[in-house]
């Protein structure tokens, strides 16, 4: 995404490209009528030349910052005020041109610096309004007093012009860049909801495939039987194990399509509610799981999505696998965030996790992407998952989810996004 401030300064870079050659006319103009005292403006005029060249080449090449803008406006203004000052001051109708310069600092900068701006011109304008130099004209060429004013007054009508002209051709140009910078940044956020889905259904698709993974073993083992033992037919028994192990297989995909249509609808729950669930849910899928209350129950309103439910289902899979000790379970309330402990006592734990990358597994049948999906899923609902290992040799993974009546969860989803556009 292009940035607006480059796009300004290059349009910056024209406008005093302009107002340069317009400069360098009228102190020609002022040789030729005679006017003395111009040696040290040709001087200033000279310093726009750098300044040009150091514009073009910042609004192409580098990244601008708000501060840089605000150096360029500064450094211009004292080198009008000085321009200004060796050619008959407050009575310059040049002098309008602090306007542009304020416009364009008002459009592109936070208060604070467009105010630093206004106060340098306005002090400017006050200071050559009681002290400049005023063109002495040779009465050689027959300049009186009323030759001067008529000069002053065309003067204010070219300064006007040449303003409403770079008002015209400036501002709107600026205004449309950065409505298509907003566009860009709507596209992004859009894109990125569009990722957040794709990621939501993975981590129910990757959860619906572990589940079915314990009915599919089983019709392997009876099937499996079946081919070594040609003489030994399914019995009654058997074929009621396959059919419920197949109900199972359509069951968890019913869920899946179910939970691929809600997954990102808003809604609360309490925590310990939503933990009772799961652990019952967690249990028929994982027959040998065994966990150790530490103190799970808590009345605090959470978010609740099955985003949210696949993602602890992934987590506490993985402590169980993690080692051959019950795993600990425990939840808390702080600095408005709820958060749950997942230990798992192994002293092989920690290493375990050290030696499992982001897409690696040490499992025989893992890929290592389920903390990854389960940390992408929490992130969407302003929340955390931080894994970490203890001093025994036993892992830690810590859930953190927003409450759901603190009035910072929206906004703090929408800081999220603000920052990856």
């Amino acid at each position: 995404m292009r940035n607006n401030l480059n796009l300004l300064l290059q349009r910056l870079a024209l406008l005093r490209l302009s107002i340069a050659s317009i400069w360098l006319m009228f102190l020609v103009y002022l040789e030729y009528r005679g006017f003395a005292g111009l040696g040290i403006a040709w001087g200033l005029l000279a310093l726009y030349v750098p300044l040009l060249l150091v514009t073009g080449w910042q609004g192409v090449r580098s990244k601008v910052r708000e501060w840089h803008l605000l150096l360029h406006l500064a450094f211009e203004t004292q080198l009008l005020a000085g321009l200004l000052f060796f050619t008959g001051g407050a009575t310059n109708p040049f002098i309008s041109y602090f306007l542009v310069l304020l416009v364009v600092g008002a459009y592109s900068l936070p208060l604070s610096f467009s105010a630093l701006i206004a106060l340098l011109c306005i002090v400017d304008y006050s200071v050559l309004s009681e002290w400049y130099q005023p063109l002495h004209g040779n009465e050689l060429y027959g300049f009186s007093g009323s030759t001067l004013f008529d000069l002053h007054v065309a003067g204010m009508w070219l300064t006007f012009v040449i303003s409403a002209l770079i008002v015209v051709a400036f501002i709107p140009q600026l205004l449309k860049a950065q409505q298509q910078q907003q566009n860009e940044i709507q596209s992004l956020r859009e894109q990125q909801l569009k990722n957040e889905q794709l990621i939501g259904i993975a981590t129910l698709a990757a959860g619906t495939a572990h589940e079915m993974g314990t009915p599919l073993m089983t019709m392997q083992m009876l099937l499996d039987d079946v081919v070594h033992q040609p003489d030994h037919p399914l019995t009654t028994h058997d074929l009621h194990l396959l059919r419920e192990q197949v109900a199972l297989c359509r069951q968890s995909l019913q869920q899946l399509a179910t939970a691929g249509r809600t997954a990102h609808e808003e809604g609360q729950h309490k925590a310990f509610d939503w933990l009772a669930r799961l652990l019952h849910r967690w249990r028929l899928s994982q027959p040998n799981a065994l966990w150790v209350d530490q103190g799970i129950r808590s009345d605090a309103s959470i978010p609740a999505s099955p985003l949210l439910d696949q993602a602890l289902l992934n987590l506490l899979d993985n402590a169980a696998e993690a080692g051959s000790q019950p795993i600990e379970l425990s939840c808390g309330v702080a600095g408005g965030f709820w958060h749950m402990d997942i230990v798992q006592p192994d002293p092989t734990a920690a290493e375990r996790i050290q030696h499992e990358g982001l897409f690696s597994s040490q499992k025989e049948t893992g890929m290592g992407i389920g903390l990854y999906l389960s940390n992408a899923s929490v992130e969407q609902f302003g929340g955390a998952i931080h894994l970490s290992a203890r001093s025994d040799g036993g892992s830690v993974c810590r859930i953190r989810l927003p409450l759901k009546d603190q009035r910072h969860f929206n906004s703090n989803l929408n800081t999220r996004m603000e920052n990856h556009a």
